[in-house]
Protein backbone atom coordinates (compact mmCIF):
# COMPACT_ATOMS: atom_id res chain seq x y z
CA UNK A 1 0.00 0.00 0.00
CA UNK A 2 1.15 3.26 -0.98
CA UNK A 3 1.58 5.88 2.00
CA UNK A 4 3.32 9.28 2.16
CA UNK A 5 3.83 12.17 4.21
CA UNK A 6 1.47 15.40 4.14
CA UNK A 7 3.86 17.35 2.63
CA UNK A 8 5.64 15.19 -0.14
CA UNK A 9 5.50 16.12 -3.46
CA UNK A 10 3.12 14.25 -5.92
CA UNK A 11 5.14 13.57 -9.12
CA UNK A 12 3.62 12.35 -11.94
CA UNK A 13 5.26 9.82 -14.03
CA UNK A 14 5.79 10.28 -18.35
CA UNK A 15 3.14 9.41 -20.21
CA UNK A 16 0.78 10.52 -23.14
CA UNK A 17 -3.24 11.46 -22.78
CA UNK A 18 -5.12 8.55 -23.85
CA UNK A 19 -8.65 7.34 -22.96
CA UNK A 20 -8.56 4.74 -20.81
CA UNK A 21 -11.93 3.62 -18.82
CA UNK A 22 -11.59 1.89 -16.02
CA UNK A 23 -13.15 -1.25 -14.76
CA UNK A 24 -15.17 -0.04 -12.18
CA UNK A 25 -16.62 2.54 -14.93
CA UNK A 26 -16.54 1.01 -17.85
CA UNK A 27 -20.52 0.77 -18.39
CA UNK A 28 -20.75 4.76 -17.33
CA UNK A 29 -21.77 6.81 -20.30
CA UNK A 30 -19.45 9.05 -21.06
CA UNK A 31 -21.83 11.09 -22.78
CA UNK A 32 -23.30 12.01 -19.52
CA UNK A 33 -20.75 14.63 -18.79
CA UNK A 34 -20.12 17.11 -22.11
CA UNK A 35 -20.85 20.18 -21.09
CA UNK A 36 -22.09 20.85 -24.93
CA UNK A 37 -23.89 18.26 -27.54
CA UNK A 38 -20.78 16.83 -29.68
CA UNK A 39 -21.92 18.60 -32.78
CA UNK A 40 -21.12 21.61 -30.99
CA UNK A 41 -17.61 20.83 -29.19
CA UNK A 42 -15.26 22.44 -31.62
CA UNK A 43 -14.77 26.10 -33.29
CA UNK A 44 -15.78 24.78 -36.61
CA UNK A 45 -18.79 22.25 -35.70
CA UNK A 46 -19.98 25.18 -33.71
CA UNK A 47 -20.12 27.35 -36.91
CA UNK A 48 -21.59 24.46 -38.91
CA UNK A 49 -24.53 24.25 -36.55
CA UNK A 50 -24.90 27.75 -36.41
CA UNK A 51 -25.07 28.51 -40.17
CA UNK A 52 -26.90 25.77 -40.87
CA UNK A 53 -29.84 26.98 -37.86
CA UNK A 54 -29.85 30.20 -39.95
CA UNK A 55 -30.11 28.60 -43.56
CA UNK A 56 -32.99 27.06 -44.95
CA UNK A 57 -34.28 25.90 -48.63
CA UNK A 58 -37.09 28.05 -49.02
CA UNK A 59 -35.43 30.87 -47.45
CA UNK A 60 -33.86 33.41 -50.31
CA UNK A 61 -30.47 33.86 -51.00
CA UNK A 62 -28.65 35.09 -47.76
CA UNK A 63 -25.71 37.23 -47.86
CA UNK A 64 -22.26 34.80 -46.85
CA UNK A 65 -19.32 36.38 -45.74
CA UNK A 66 -16.32 35.90 -47.50
CA UNK A 67 -13.97 33.05 -48.13
CA UNK A 68 -10.90 31.96 -45.59
CA UNK A 69 -11.15 30.98 -41.63
CA UNK A 70 -13.76 32.96 -39.30
CA UNK A 71 -12.34 35.05 -36.79
CA UNK A 72 -11.72 33.64 -33.49
CA UNK A 73 -12.79 34.91 -30.03
CA UNK A 74 -9.08 36.06 -29.60
CA UNK A 75 -7.54 38.98 -27.40
CA UNK A 76 -5.61 41.08 -29.91
CA UNK A 77 -1.91 41.61 -28.68
CA UNK A 78 -1.61 43.09 -25.39
CA UNK A 79 0.37 46.28 -24.63
CA UNK A 80 3.54 45.64 -23.52
CA UNK A 81 4.41 47.20 -20.04
CA UNK A 82 7.61 49.43 -19.29
CA UNK A 83 9.24 50.73 -16.06
CA UNK A 84 10.12 47.03 -15.18
CA UNK A 85 12.35 46.87 -11.68
CA UNK A 86 15.91 46.36 -12.91
CA UNK A 87 16.88 44.43 -10.14
CA UNK A 88 14.19 41.57 -11.47
CA UNK A 89 15.70 38.65 -13.78
CA UNK A 90 13.02 38.82 -16.84
CA UNK A 91 12.13 36.21 -19.33
CA UNK A 92 9.17 37.85 -21.01
CA UNK A 93 8.28 35.81 -24.00
CA UNK A 94 4.80 36.70 -25.52
CA UNK A 95 3.62 34.73 -28.56
CA UNK A 96 2.67 36.76 -31.73
CA UNK A 97 -0.81 36.69 -32.27
CA UNK A 98 -2.87 37.34 -35.20
CA UNK A 99 -4.22 40.84 -35.90
CA UNK A 100 -8.02 40.81 -35.24
CA UNK A 101 -10.61 40.86 -37.86
CA UNK A 102 -12.63 43.19 -38.12
CA UNK A 103 -16.01 42.54 -36.01
CA UNK A 104 -19.66 41.22 -37.75
CA UNK A 105 -22.01 44.32 -37.85
CA UNK A 106 -25.32 44.26 -38.52
CA UNK A 107 -25.19 44.81 -42.40
CA UNK A 108 -23.58 41.17 -42.06
CA UNK A 109 -25.85 39.48 -40.24
CA UNK A 110 -26.93 36.61 -42.42
CA UNK A 111 -30.91 37.23 -42.88
CA UNK A 112 -33.67 37.40 -46.16
CA UNK A 113 -33.14 39.35 -48.96
CA UNK A 114 -35.22 42.64 -48.97
CA UNK A 115 -35.43 42.32 -52.88
CA UNK A 116 -34.40 40.58 -56.27
CA UNK A 117 -35.69 37.73 -54.37
CA UNK A 118 -38.26 35.11 -56.51
CA UNK A 119 -41.51 34.69 -55.25
CA UNK A 120 -43.29 31.58 -54.90
CA UNK A 121 -45.70 30.32 -57.73
CA UNK A 122 -49.80 30.18 -56.39
CA UNK A 123 -50.69 26.88 -56.32
CA UNK A 124 -53.22 26.03 -58.72
CA UNK A 125 -56.91 27.00 -57.68
CA UNK A 126 -55.22 28.60 -54.36
CA UNK A 127 -57.44 31.36 -53.95
CA UNK A 128 -55.68 34.56 -53.37
CA UNK A 129 -56.62 38.04 -51.72
CA UNK A 130 -56.69 40.21 -54.47
CA UNK A 131 -54.07 42.45 -52.59
CA UNK A 132 -51.74 39.84 -52.84
CA UNK A 133 -51.84 39.15 -56.85
CA UNK A 134 -51.11 36.45 -59.28
CA UNK A 135 -47.70 36.78 -58.71
CA UNK A 136 -48.02 34.62 -55.30
CA UNK A 137 -48.29 35.18 -51.42
CA UNK A 138 -45.33 37.10 -50.18
CA UNK A 139 -42.88 36.38 -48.02
CA UNK A 140 -43.62 37.89 -45.00
CA UNK A 141 -47.13 36.99 -44.94
CA UNK A 142 -46.62 33.23 -44.95
CA UNK A 143 -46.04 31.66 -41.34
CA UNK A 144 -43.22 29.47 -42.14
CA UNK A 145 -40.35 31.69 -42.90
CA UNK A 146 -41.15 33.52 -39.67
CA UNK A 147 -41.15 30.56 -37.79
CA UNK A 148 -38.21 29.65 -39.22
CA UNK A 149 -36.47 32.80 -38.68
CA UNK A 150 -37.80 32.90 -34.86
CA UNK A 151 -36.36 29.02 -33.93
CA UNK A 152 -32.95 30.45 -35.91
CA UNK A 153 -32.56 33.20 -33.86
CA UNK A 154 -33.85 31.40 -30.68
CA UNK A 155 -31.21 28.90 -31.13
CA UNK A 156 -28.25 31.57 -31.90
CA UNK A 157 -28.91 33.23 -29.06
CA UNK A 158 -29.09 30.27 -27.00
CA UNK A 159 -25.66 29.73 -28.50
CA UNK A 160 -24.18 32.90 -27.90
CA UNK A 161 -25.27 32.89 -24.40
CA UNK A 162 -23.87 29.38 -23.98
CA UNK A 163 -20.71 30.73 -25.44
CA UNK A 164 -20.52 34.22 -23.18
CA UNK A 165 -20.82 31.85 -20.02
CA UNK A 166 -17.82 30.03 -21.01
CA UNK A 167 -15.65 33.49 -21.55
CA UNK A 168 -16.97 34.69 -18.17
CA UNK A 169 -15.49 34.56 -15.25
CA UNK A 170 -18.12 32.60 -12.88
CA UNK A 171 -16.62 33.72 -9.75
CA UNK A 172 -15.27 36.75 -8.08
CA UNK A 173 -11.84 36.33 -7.11
CA UNK A 174 -12.19 38.81 -4.00
CA UNK A 175 -14.05 36.07 -2.64
CA UNK A 176 -11.16 33.24 -3.39
CA UNK A 177 -8.88 32.59 -0.91
CA UNK A 178 -6.03 34.57 -2.30
CA UNK A 179 -8.01 37.04 -3.54
CA UNK A 180 -7.49 40.98 -3.63
CA UNK A 181 -9.21 44.00 -4.62
CA UNK A 182 -7.56 45.76 -7.93
CA UNK A 183 -4.13 46.13 -6.57
CA UNK A 184 -2.05 48.19 -9.18
CA UNK A 185 0.74 49.92 -6.98
CA UNK A 186 3.09 48.57 -4.42
CA UNK A 187 1.17 48.18 -1.14
CA UNK A 188 1.43 50.79 1.45
CA UNK A 189 0.80 50.33 5.09
CA UNK A 190 -3.23 51.62 6.12
CA UNK A 191 -3.15 50.24 9.51
CA UNK A 192 -1.18 48.03 12.41
CA UNK A 193 -1.75 47.05 15.59
CA UNK A 194 0.41 44.60 17.70
CA UNK A 195 0.72 41.16 18.36
CA UNK A 196 2.45 38.73 19.87
CA UNK A 197 4.98 36.65 17.15
CA UNK A 198 3.29 33.23 16.42
CA UNK A 199 0.00 34.77 16.80
CA UNK A 200 -2.82 32.92 14.91
CA UNK A 201 -5.09 35.14 12.78
CA UNK A 202 -8.66 33.96 11.35
CA UNK A 203 -10.30 35.45 8.47
CA UNK A 204 -14.19 36.39 9.29
CA UNK A 205 -16.73 38.31 7.74
CA UNK A 206 -15.70 42.19 7.12
CA UNK A 207 -12.91 41.46 10.09
CA UNK A 208 -9.10 39.76 10.77
CA UNK A 209 -9.50 37.79 13.98
CA UNK A 210 -6.04 37.71 15.98
CA UNK A 211 -6.24 34.51 18.34
CA UNK A 212 -4.34 35.10 21.76
CA UNK A 213 -6.01 32.58 24.11
CA UNK A 214 -9.23 34.87 23.29
CA UNK A 215 -10.59 36.30 19.99
CA UNK A 216 -10.11 39.82 19.11
CA UNK A 217 -11.33 40.71 15.50
CA UNK A 218 -9.99 44.06 13.71
CA UNK A 219 -12.38 45.86 11.22
CA UNK A 220 -10.26 45.00 7.49
CA UNK A 221 -11.40 48.88 6.53
CA UNK A 222 -9.26 50.83 9.46
CA UNK A 223 -8.20 48.68 11.87
CA UNK A 224 -11.09 49.35 14.79
CA UNK A 225 -11.77 46.50 17.40
CA UNK A 226 -15.26 45.24 16.53
CA UNK A 227 -15.53 42.49 19.18
CA UNK A 228 -13.74 40.62 21.73
CA UNK A 229 -14.69 37.21 23.34
CA UNK A 230 -13.83 35.83 26.57
CA UNK A 231 -10.70 33.73 27.40
CA UNK A 232 -10.73 30.27 25.43
CA UNK A 233 -7.67 28.97 26.71
CA UNK A 234 -3.71 29.04 25.80
CA UNK A 235 -4.46 26.13 23.70
CA UNK A 236 -6.57 27.29 21.11
CA UNK A 237 -7.14 26.47 17.47
CA UNK A 238 -9.30 28.44 15.95
CA UNK A 239 -11.05 27.85 12.28
CA UNK A 240 -11.15 28.73 9.53
CA UNK A 241 -7.27 29.19 8.72
CA UNK A 242 -5.10 31.89 7.61
CA UNK A 243 -5.43 31.61 4.13
CA UNK A 244 -8.39 30.46 3.47
CA UNK A 245 -12.42 32.40 2.65
CA UNK A 246 -13.98 33.69 5.82
CA UNK A 247 -16.86 31.65 6.48
CA UNK A 248 -20.18 32.87 8.93
CA UNK A 249 -18.97 31.13 12.35
CA UNK A 250 -15.40 31.00 13.89
CA UNK A 251 -14.84 27.79 15.45
CA UNK A 252 -12.30 26.96 18.58
CA UNK A 253 -11.12 23.89 19.87
CA UNK A 254 -9.01 23.34 22.89
CA UNK A 255 -7.98 20.16 23.50
CA UNK A 256 -9.10 18.16 26.97
CA UNK A 257 -8.15 14.74 28.10
CA UNK A 258 -5.65 11.96 27.68
CA UNK A 259 -4.02 12.25 24.18
CA UNK A 260 -6.01 14.93 23.29
CA UNK A 261 -9.26 12.66 22.50
CA UNK A 262 -11.39 15.05 23.17
CA UNK A 263 -12.03 18.93 22.42
CA UNK A 264 -14.05 21.92 23.88
CA UNK A 265 -15.34 23.25 20.78
CA UNK A 266 -16.66 26.78 20.83
CA UNK A 267 -18.49 28.61 17.90
CA UNK A 268 -18.80 32.25 17.75
CA UNK A 269 -20.56 34.12 15.37
CA UNK A 270 -17.90 36.23 13.07
CA UNK A 271 -20.00 39.26 12.56
CA UNK A 272 -20.79 40.23 16.28
CA UNK A 273 -18.57 37.35 18.58
CA UNK A 274 -21.68 36.09 19.85
CA UNK A 275 -20.79 32.43 20.88
CA UNK A 276 -23.80 30.49 19.52
CA UNK A 277 -22.33 26.77 20.85
CA UNK A 278 -20.04 25.55 23.19
CA UNK A 279 -19.50 21.45 23.44
CA UNK A 280 -17.50 19.13 24.31
CA UNK A 281 -16.66 16.15 21.88
CA UNK A 282 -14.05 13.42 20.86
CA UNK A 283 -11.56 14.20 18.98
CA UNK A 284 -8.14 12.54 17.72
CA UNK A 285 -5.64 15.11 18.13
CA UNK A 286 -5.58 18.98 17.28
CA UNK A 287 -6.49 18.45 12.94
CA UNK A 288 -9.24 16.75 13.26
CA UNK A 289 -11.57 19.17 13.13
CA UNK A 290 -11.77 21.51 10.14
CA UNK A 291 -14.46 23.97 9.29
CA UNK A 292 -16.72 22.67 6.05
CA UNK A 293 -19.12 25.43 4.19
CA UNK A 294 -20.36 28.17 5.87
CA UNK A 295 -21.59 26.85 9.49
CA UNK A 296 -20.14 23.41 10.04
CA UNK A 297 -17.41 21.28 10.52
CA UNK A 298 -15.46 17.36 10.06
CA UNK A 299 -14.71 15.88 12.51
CA UNK A 300 -13.06 12.65 13.23
CA UNK A 301 -11.87 9.94 16.24
CA UNK A 302 -11.29 6.62 16.94
CA UNK A 303 -13.73 4.63 17.73
CA UNK A 304 -12.44 0.91 18.41
CA UNK A 305 -10.12 -0.18 15.55
CA UNK A 306 -12.31 2.47 13.17
CA UNK A 307 -12.16 6.24 12.39
CA UNK A 308 -15.62 8.06 12.89
CA UNK A 309 -15.62 10.76 10.43
CA UNK A 310 -19.36 13.15 10.56
CA UNK A 311 -19.92 16.20 9.02
CA UNK A 312 -21.95 18.30 11.59
CA UNK A 313 -23.40 21.29 12.58
CA UNK A 314 -20.78 23.71 14.36
CA UNK A 315 -22.49 25.20 16.91
CA UNK A 316 -25.16 22.17 17.87
CA UNK A 317 -23.64 18.99 16.74
CA UNK A 318 -26.10 18.40 14.37
CA UNK A 319 -25.10 15.64 12.35
CA UNK A 320 -25.11 15.91 8.71
CA UNK A 321 -23.40 12.45 7.89
CA UNK A 322 -21.71 9.94 9.54
CA UNK A 323 -19.19 7.70 8.05
CA UNK A 324 -16.86 4.85 9.47
CA UNK A 325 -13.21 3.79 8.32
CA UNK A 326 -11.93 0.96 9.25
CA UNK A 327 -8.37 0.28 9.37
CA UNK A 328 -5.70 -2.07 7.25
CA UNK A 329 -4.66 -4.01 10.28
CA UNK A 330 -0.97 -1.91 10.23
CA UNK A 331 -2.11 -0.35 13.71
CA UNK A 332 -4.33 1.91 15.37
CA UNK A 333 -4.14 5.04 17.58
CA UNK A 334 -2.30 8.47 17.18
CA UNK A 335 -3.49 11.48 15.81
CA UNK A 336 -6.92 11.44 12.43
CA UNK A 337 -5.60 14.27 10.02
CA UNK A 338 -8.41 15.79 7.91
CA UNK A 339 -7.98 18.43 5.31
CA UNK A 340 -11.33 19.83 3.51
CA UNK A 341 -10.11 21.80 0.21
CA UNK A 342 -11.73 21.89 -2.39
CA UNK A 343 -14.61 19.75 -2.24
CA UNK A 344 -13.00 16.93 -0.94
CA UNK A 345 -12.21 15.64 2.52
CA UNK A 346 -9.14 13.84 3.05
CA UNK A 347 -8.65 11.79 5.94
CA UNK A 348 -5.14 9.99 7.13
CA UNK A 349 -4.40 8.36 10.33
CA UNK A 350 -2.02 4.87 11.11
CA UNK A 351 -3.47 2.42 8.82
CA UNK A 352 -6.27 4.69 7.34
CA UNK A 353 -6.28 6.98 4.14
CA UNK A 354 -9.49 8.21 2.57
CA UNK A 355 -10.77 10.68 0.40
CA UNK A 356 -14.73 12.06 0.29
CA UNK A 357 -17.08 14.75 -0.82
CA UNK A 358 -18.19 17.43 1.21
CA UNK A 359 -21.67 15.55 1.23
CA UNK A 360 -19.64 12.41 2.83
CA UNK A 361 -19.60 10.15 -0.38
CA UNK A 362 -16.52 7.76 -0.81
CA UNK A 363 -14.27 8.49 -3.60
CA UNK A 364 -11.25 6.25 -2.99
CA UNK A 365 -10.31 4.21 0.26
CA UNK A 366 -7.28 2.40 1.41
CA UNK A 367 -4.91 4.81 -0.32
CA UNK A 368 -3.47 7.97 -1.09
CA UNK A 369 -4.56 10.51 -3.47
CA UNK A 370 -5.08 14.25 -4.68
CA UNK A 371 -8.73 14.63 -5.64
CA UNK A 372 -10.38 18.29 -5.98
CA UNK A 373 -13.92 19.31 -7.53
CA UNK A 374 -14.08 20.07 -10.93
CA UNK A 375 -16.28 23.74 -11.74
CA UNK A 376 -19.03 21.06 -13.32
CA UNK A 377 -19.23 19.13 -9.72
CA UNK A 378 -17.29 15.89 -11.15
CA UNK A 379 -13.72 15.09 -9.41
CA UNK A 380 -10.22 14.24 -10.35
CA UNK A 381 -7.49 13.60 -8.68
CA UNK A 382 -4.14 11.62 -8.99
CA UNK A 383 -3.11 8.42 -6.65
CA UNK A 384 0.27 8.81 -5.15
CA UNK A 385 3.20 7.01 -7.28
CA UNK A 386 0.98 6.99 -10.49
CA UNK A 387 1.21 8.57 -13.36
CA UNK A 388 -2.39 8.50 -14.38
CA UNK A 389 -5.36 10.97 -13.22
CA UNK A 390 -8.84 9.60 -12.85
CA UNK A 391 -12.23 11.64 -13.69
CA UNK A 392 -14.92 10.61 -10.97
CA UNK A 393 -18.67 11.19 -11.59
CA UNK A 394 -20.44 14.09 -9.53
CA UNK A 395 -21.45 10.34 -7.62
CA UNK A 396 -18.09 9.20 -7.10
CA UNK A 397 -18.02 6.70 -9.41
CA UNK A 398 -14.47 6.69 -11.53
CA UNK A 399 -15.70 7.50 -15.44
CA UNK A 400 -12.09 7.32 -16.81
CA UNK A 401 -8.73 7.54 -16.93
CA UNK A 402 -6.18 10.49 -18.49
CA UNK A 403 -2.17 10.05 -17.90
CA UNK A 404 -0.46 12.63 -16.69
CA UNK A 405 -0.04 14.60 -13.41
CA UNK A 406 -3.76 17.09 -12.75
CA UNK A 407 -2.42 20.53 -12.67
CA UNK A 408 -5.44 22.29 -10.90
CA UNK A 409 -5.05 25.81 -9.26
CA UNK A 410 -6.17 26.22 -6.15
CA UNK A 411 -6.58 29.89 -7.11
CA UNK A 412 -8.96 29.62 -9.55
CA UNK A 413 -11.82 31.71 -11.10
CA UNK A 414 -13.71 28.44 -12.73
CA UNK A 415 -12.58 29.41 -16.35
CA UNK A 416 -12.75 27.40 -19.04
CA UNK A 417 -13.97 24.40 -17.53
CA UNK A 418 -14.27 22.00 -20.01
CA UNK A 419 -10.54 21.44 -20.35
CA UNK A 420 -8.18 19.72 -17.38
CA UNK A 421 -4.79 20.45 -17.71
CA UNK A 422 -2.03 17.58 -16.83
CA UNK A 423 1.81 17.64 -16.38
CA UNK A 424 3.11 14.70 -18.71
CA UNK A 425 6.74 13.98 -19.01
CA UNK A 426 8.22 16.62 -20.57
CA UNK A 427 4.98 18.29 -21.96
CA UNK A 428 1.72 20.38 -20.49
CA UNK A 429 -1.50 18.59 -21.88
CA UNK A 430 -4.96 20.24 -22.16
CA UNK A 431 -7.42 17.30 -21.69
CA UNK A 432 -11.50 17.28 -22.79
CA UNK A 433 -13.08 16.80 -19.09
CA UNK A 434 -15.83 15.33 -20.73
CA UNK A 435 -14.06 12.73 -22.67
CA UNK A 436 -10.41 12.40 -21.62
CA UNK A 437 -9.28 13.33 -25.52
CA UNK A 438 -6.42 15.24 -26.20
CA UNK A 439 -7.19 18.56 -26.96
CA UNK A 440 -3.42 20.46 -27.01
CA UNK A 441 0.06 19.47 -26.17
CA UNK A 442 2.86 22.55 -24.99
CA UNK A 443 6.50 21.26 -24.59
CA UNK A 444 7.34 22.21 -21.35
CA UNK A 445 6.76 21.28 -17.89
CA UNK A 446 4.89 23.00 -14.81
CA UNK A 447 5.46 21.63 -11.45
CA UNK A 448 2.04 23.08 -9.95
CA UNK A 449 -1.21 25.17 -11.00
CA UNK A 450 -1.02 28.36 -9.27
CA UNK A 451 -3.47 30.11 -10.69
CA UNK A 452 -6.47 29.72 -13.28
CA UNK A 453 -8.21 33.26 -14.06
CA UNK A 454 -9.85 34.06 -17.32
CA UNK A 455 -9.36 30.75 -18.78
CA UNK A 456 -5.39 31.08 -18.28
CA UNK A 457 -3.36 28.43 -16.24
CA UNK A 458 -0.22 30.13 -14.60
CA UNK A 459 1.90 26.75 -13.83
CA UNK A 460 5.33 27.30 -11.76
CA UNK A 461 8.34 25.18 -11.59
CA UNK A 462 10.55 26.89 -9.19
CA UNK A 463 11.12 30.58 -10.22
CA UNK A 464 9.59 30.08 -13.25
CA UNK A 465 6.05 30.86 -14.41
CA UNK A 466 4.66 30.40 -17.39
CA UNK A 467 0.73 31.26 -18.89
CA UNK A 468 -0.42 28.75 -20.77
CA UNK A 469 -4.48 29.09 -22.08
CA UNK A 470 -6.56 26.50 -21.09
CA UNK A 471 -8.34 25.85 -24.48
CA UNK A 472 -5.97 26.44 -27.00
CA UNK A 473 -2.72 25.31 -25.54
CA UNK A 474 -1.16 28.76 -26.68
CA UNK A 475 1.66 30.05 -24.21
CA UNK A 476 0.98 33.70 -23.65
CA UNK A 477 3.97 34.59 -21.62
CA UNK A 478 7.14 32.82 -19.31
CA UNK A 479 9.21 35.22 -16.62
CA UNK A 480 11.25 34.24 -14.14
CA UNK A 481 12.44 36.03 -10.92
CA UNK A 482 15.68 35.99 -8.95
CA UNK A 483 14.61 33.81 -6.64
CA UNK A 484 10.89 32.84 -5.71
CA UNK A 485 9.77 32.99 -2.33
CA UNK A 486 7.53 30.59 -0.17
CA UNK A 487 4.46 32.91 0.42
CA UNK A 488 1.12 32.52 -1.27
CA UNK A 489 0.00 33.48 -4.54
CA UNK A 490 -2.07 35.86 -4.42
CA UNK A 491 -4.24 37.85 -7.35
CA UNK A 492 -6.80 40.53 -8.17
CA UNK A 493 -7.70 38.81 -11.43
CA UNK A 494 -5.51 41.48 -13.53
CA UNK A 495 -2.25 41.01 -12.07
CA UNK A 496 -0.63 37.82 -9.90
CA UNK A 497 1.70 38.52 -6.80
CA UNK A 498 4.10 36.06 -5.68
CA UNK A 499 6.95 36.64 -2.69
CA UNK A 500 10.55 36.87 -3.75
CA UNK A 501 13.37 36.21 -2.06
CA UNK A 502 16.26 38.97 -1.91
CA UNK A 503 19.22 39.36 -0.72
CA UNK A 504 19.10 41.19 1.84
CA UNK A 505 14.92 40.89 2.43
CA UNK A 506 12.26 39.20 0.55
CA UNK A 507 9.86 41.16 -1.74
CA UNK A 508 6.34 40.79 -3.34
CA UNK A 509 6.38 40.64 -7.24
CA UNK A 510 3.26 42.07 -9.27
CA UNK A 511 3.15 40.31 -12.52
CA UNK A 512 0.49 41.15 -15.06
CA UNK A 513 -1.27 38.43 -15.84
CA UNK A 514 -2.37 39.37 -19.62
CA UNK A 515 1.41 39.81 -20.98
CA UNK A 516 3.64 38.85 -18.17
CA UNK A 517 5.01 42.16 -17.95
CA UNK A 518 6.56 42.52 -13.81
CA UNK A 519 4.89 45.70 -13.07
CA UNK A 520 6.30 46.41 -9.96
CA UNK A 521 8.67 44.89 -6.68
CA UNK A 522 8.15 45.93 -3.30
CA UNK A 523 10.06 44.91 -0.53
CA UNK A 524 8.59 43.52 2.53
CA UNK A 525 9.20 44.89 5.88
CA UNK A 526 11.67 43.97 8.05
CA UNK A 527 10.78 40.64 10.28
CA UNK A 528 7.49 40.05 8.10
CA UNK A 529 7.27 36.19 8.07
CA UNK A 530 3.39 35.95 6.72
CA UNK A 531 1.33 37.38 3.73
CA UNK A 532 -2.00 36.93 3.61
CA UNK A 533 -5.74 38.14 1.92
CA UNK A 534 -8.84 38.50 3.95
CA UNK A 535 -11.82 40.05 1.99
CA UNK A 536 -9.99 41.09 -0.24
CA UNK A 537 -7.26 43.24 1.55
CA UNK A 538 -3.73 42.35 1.71
CA UNK A 539 -2.10 41.92 5.66
CA UNK A 540 1.30 41.20 6.67
CA UNK A 541 2.36 39.48 9.21
CA UNK A 542 5.80 40.40 11.21
CA UNK A 543 7.35 41.14 14.33
CA UNK A 544 5.97 44.47 13.96
CA UNK A 545 2.20 43.35 14.42
CA UNK A 546 -0.32 42.94 12.28
CA UNK A 547 -0.54 45.33 9.22
CA UNK A 548 -3.18 46.37 6.89
CA UNK A 549 -1.60 47.35 2.90
CA UNK A 550 -4.23 47.53 1.01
Amino acid sequence: MRRRGLAQDRAARAGHVTHEPTSDGAGTAVGGFELLPPELRSDDRFDAALDAALASPAEAPVRRPPDGPRPRDEDGPPATRGGHHDRVARDVLPLSRPQDERPPTAHDTPGLARSGAPRPSRSAGGGESPQVGAAGRRWFLHPVPWVALAVAVAFAGSVAFTASMEDARPVDVTALAGGLRPLEDPPEPRWSVPVEPGTEVVPAVGAVVTVDGSLTAYSVADGSVLWRSERLGDRATCLPASGEPAREVVVCAVPTGWREQAARLTTVRATTGEVVGERTAATAGRLSVVPVGATDVVRAWWRGDEVAVVREDAATGEVRWERTLAHDGLGSGGDVVLDVRRGVVDVLAPGVAAALTEDGLSLVEDDVWTIVRLQDGRYVGNEYGRGTATVFTAAGEPAFRISGRVLEAPLSDGSAPGVIVTNTFGSIVGVDAATGSELWSLPGTGMRAVARVDGRVVVQTDSAYRSVDARTGEEAWAVTLEDGGPGPVLTDGRSLFVTERQRRQPGLVSIALDDGAVEWHWTLPEGTYDVLAVEGRLFLLGTGGLTAVS
